[in-house]
């Protein structure tokens, strides 16, 4: 080979080999040892497991500043319709997330813990917590678009989060109005997914049920101003990494998020004195009296009396109602009819 054909080989090889050091630089090792010591995230995917929900959910939890480990539990067959109506299959497969979970907190004492998943995923984080043994608890968990029955006892599951499980729910997710609604929830409960309108405490739950679900159940439902974080409505605008470092990465770290809706106008403190209206021109608080506007507009308008208007006026009747006014049509006018016959060609 020519010397010039070398050089160009070995400057395309140089070529090729920064590229992939540069790939290489730009990729995050969520397993890594040292992000194990600050603690735990398992994220689950929804049932099939193919559109890649975990992999944006990794990247919005590491963009909002969680450095823990950030783990992808393969739970899926690959199947949509199987992984949602095997109920069975699903619970063994969380009893070996929650071995999972346990033998985490043994090795390492003390650190965090969070589970987050999407749609059926959710099943199974719900019964990975029901099989924890007695005296492990994980920190929290968020379920996203949850395909549950919105009547599922949730109540065992929220006594093993120590903080709280958040449910984000969409009502225009059409996965679970249309398509989970007709192939039946990951339970086989038969309702309506909580993802969609939410969860509420089962028929003729006790109290102490109730008393879970109001302490450690926070549920977040869409509102339109997530649109500009990336979340549609629709079943995957959970996993967007924009809203999940904004709505979801602070709940992992313990903080609260931005609240949904419209910021509030805030609230008077008790005994303080109510706000003085804006001063107009000439230090005045009030707009300047309109004389015309009574005649113009009548009752539409009628702007306050002045002090001499007051004292000048009449005092209403016994009855309390103003005097009617006189309606009697007056006469018409009288027209002098010789007028028209002075001019010529002129007609009344």
């Amino acid at each position: 080979m020519s010397p010039s054909g070398t050089l160009l080989r070995a400057a395309a090889q140089a070529a090729v080999l920064a590229a992939a050091l540069a790939a290489g630089c730009g990729q995050v090792n969520y397993t890594s040892p040292e992000r194990y010591e600050r603690g735990l995230v398992v994220c689950l995917s929804g049932a099939g497991g193919m559109m890649g929900e975990c992999d944006r959910i990794r990247e919005g939890l590491d963009s909002g500043g969680v450095d823990r480990a950030i783990e992808i539990f393969d739970w899926s067959r690959g199947e949509v319709f199987a992984d949602q109506v095997s109920v069975e299959g699903n619970r063994r497969i969380a009893a070996n997330l929650a071995r999972h979970v346990e033998a985490y907190a043994q090795g390492h004492p003390g650190r965090p813990v969070h589970l987050v998943g999407i749609s059926a995923g959710t099943g199974l984080i719900v019964w990975a917590l029901e099989a924890l043994q007695d005296g492990f608890q994980v920190d929290g968990a968020v379920i996203l678009a949850s395909s549950l029955d919105t009547r599922y006892d949730l109540s065992k599951s929220l006594a093993r989060v120590r903080d709280r499980i958040w449910s984000f729910s969409s009502v225009a997710d059409t996965v679970l109005s249309l398509g989970v609604t007709w192939a039946g929830t990951v339970d086989r409960g038969g309702g309506l997914a909580g993802g969609l309108v939410g969860f509420s405490p089962p028929d003729g739950a006790p109290d102490e049920a109730k008393t879970l679900y109001r302490d450690k159940l926070a549920q977040v439902p869409w509102w339109p101003g997530d649109v500009i974080l990336g979340h549609l409505g629709d079943h995957l605008g959970a996993t967007n990494p924009t809203f999940v470092r904004v709505r979801i990465a602070p709940l992992v770290l313990g903080k609260e998020p931005p609240k949904n809706g419209p910021p509030a106008a805030p609230k008077a403190q008790p005994g303080a004195a109510a706000p003085k209206p804006p001063a107009l021109p000439g230090g005045n608080t009030q707009p300047p009296a309109l004389p015309g506007a009574r005649r113009f507009f009548g009752w539409l308008v009628r702007p306050s009396a002045t002090a001499g208007e007051a004292a000048s006026s009449a005092a209403p009747p016994a009855t309390g109602r103003r005097p009617r006014p006189d309606r009697t049509p007056s006469a018409p006018p009288a027209i002098d009819e010789s007028v028209f016959f002075s001019e010529t060609g002129r007609l009344p």
